[in-house]
């Protein structure tokens, strides 16, 4: 409900007025799509809700999911950061991994809201494949107004309104630990509420790359070796990942198929959504 009502607060500061039922119909649909793909497809099925039931451009409605995405992404990476701090496995090719990851998330939002980087990116851009090229000009073309879009809505957004919005996703992500921490006492895990947050934090990370779905395998894998140091079982430890995977994603597939059935995306704008989102 946290990161429901930091989204909603986005799109109020970028002037677009989503009602509560569709916005939640929306928000669990979006869910229920990205448990099933890899990926996250799942993020531009709610791009898609919000362009059509708000008559707005797929750009615009691009800038909110995109940043709600941000708030996600920092979070787990501060998370992510303290966790290899503390663990006995932090090694200097670990946190290499993490400085490319945290520069590859950083780079980008830099050289899209800053005027002089995304000056000069754009001329660069520009260089390498000129906008008059007979078959990738016209795409390019389409590409830059699309981001040109993006970068706009996310300039409307206050520093008071990001305050708010990092707020709301430290108390969502809060509430999840803590819930994650409640299921780990079930199970008997002999860790405090602390490793429990970095070993979920650390899954999530991993669920991010779209190699399986719903990071069936790879959030596992990374949940027994972070437990694993500390000493649990393995077998225990995944006892507690396939815990949270039914508590968590299956509860919320099941939301969000419910939501779904009320509001379906339409298929056909959902294969076409790379060219949907830029017009």
């Amino acid at each position: 409900m946290s990161r429901w009502c930091a989204g909603q607060l986005t799109l109020r500061s970028q002037g677009i007025v989503y009602g509560t039922r569709p916005a939640v119909l929306a928000y669990f649909g979006s869910i229920f799509i990205g448990l099933l793909t890899p990926g996250r497809l799942g993020e531009f099925v709610k791009a898609l809700h919000l362009k059509q039931d708000c008559a707005i451009s797929g750009g615009r409605a691009l800038s909110s999911v995109f940043l709600d995405r941000l708030f996600d992404l920092f979070m787990l990476l501060a998370v992510g950061a303290l966790a290899l701090a503390s663990a006995s496995f932090g090694t200097v090719d670990g946190w290499l991994a993490l400085v490319l990851l945290v520069l590859a998330l950083v780079a980008p939002l830099v050289l899209l809201i800053h005027p002089v980087s995304f000056g000069w990116f754009s001329r660069l851009a520009q260089r390498i494949v000129p906008l008059d090229h007979p078959k990738v000009g016209p795409k390019l073309t389409k590409l830059g107004g699309w981001v040109v879009e993006i970068r706009a809505g996310l300039r409307q957004l206050s520093s008071s309104v990001l305050l708010v919005g990092v707020l709301l996703t430290l108390l969502a992500y809060a509430i999840f630990f803590g819930q994650c921490y409640l299921v780990a006492l079930a199970v008997g895990l002999p860790v405090g509420f602390v490793p429990v947050s970095y070993a979920v934090a650390l899954g999530s990370l991993i669920t991010l790359l779209p190699v399986s779905i719903s990071g069936i395998g790879t959030r596992d894998a990374s949940i027994v070796a972070y437990l694993g140091a500390l000493g649990v079982a393995s077998a225990q430890a995944l006892g507690f990942s396939l815990l949270i995977f039914v508590t968590f994603y299956i509860g919320g597939a099941l939301l969000g198929a419910l939501a779904w059935l009320l509001k379906p995306a339409p298929l056909a704008a959902l294969r076409a959504a790379p060219a949907t989102m830029r017009e």
